[in-house]
This record gives C-alpha cells, structure tokens and sequence, in this order.
C-alpha cells in the first residue's frame, strides 16, 4: 500500500512539474504577443545614412563615423502576404514587402506564431469533393 501511495505521489509530481513548464511557455507566449514595439540601441551611420540595431561589417572595416543612441524596434505584418518586417526609428516600414511588393503593413507582436501540418480533421474538404463521398455510402 504503502509502494502504491508513493508511486502515485511521484506521478503527481512529475505531471505538476510538466503542467508548470507548460504554463511558464504560454505566459511568455501571453506577453510576446502583446509586445508591439521594444527599445534597442541602434547605430547611425553619416556615411551610408543608415540605423541599424547592429553595427554593419561595412562600416566598421571602412572606418565610417558611426553614432550609438537608443531606438524604437516597431514589428509590421503585410496585408498581402503576411510577410513580417521590423523597422528601427521609424514609425512605418520605408519600403515595399518583399514577397507581394505592396506596402500595406500593419503593426503586429513580436511573436509569431509557428503554423504546423494541419491534422487530417482539420483540413477543409472544397465544395463536391465531399458529394463523392456521400455517393459512395448510398
């Protein structure tokens, strides 16, 4: 008896453990999604007239003035396409998507949501295809 409750007791423990692990995933997931812009530092370029949130190879080798400030990271998602962009000191991206080259960009979180392989019961069967089968039960 004594076996069985202690059994029992790490089986709790080890299920509180993996449900615990999930809950801090999914919170972090919560404020991700509900982050739309972070501040980063950003280096200005006088030469190239760029800000980037990285100091370039480019610049560095070259030996051009660069400036170190603080920026505003903005995430954006096309209307079109869904291609997800980011943008440093701006308030809108400066440029065309890169896959539909529209610029309707929307703003969005800065967490993207990762789309599997949809299960077979999930999958949307188009108008006709599922009168076949209804054909074949008759």
């Amino acid at each position: 008896k004594q076996w069985y409750q202690r059994r029992v007791r790490e089986e709790m423990e080890k299920t509180e453990q993996y449900f615990s692990a999930l809950e801090k995933f999914e919170n972090n997931e919560e404020k991700l999604m509900q982050l739309k812009e972070i501040k980063v530092t950003v280096y200005m370029c006088k030469v190239c007239n760029t800000a980037t949130s990285r100091l370039q190879d480019k610049c560095r080798t070259e030996g051009h003035p660069v400036k170190k400030g603080p920026a505003v990271k903005r995430f954006f998602r096309c209307r079109g396409c869904s291609n997800r962009t980011d943008v440093v000191g701006l308030p809108y991206p400066d440029h065309h998507c890169g896959k539909c080259g529209k610029s309707a960009w929307e703003r969005c979180s800065m967490y993207h949501e990762k789309k599997g392989p949809k299960l077979e019961s999930e999958r949307l069967i188009l108008r006709g295809e599922d009168v076949e089968v209804n054909e074949r039960i008759k």
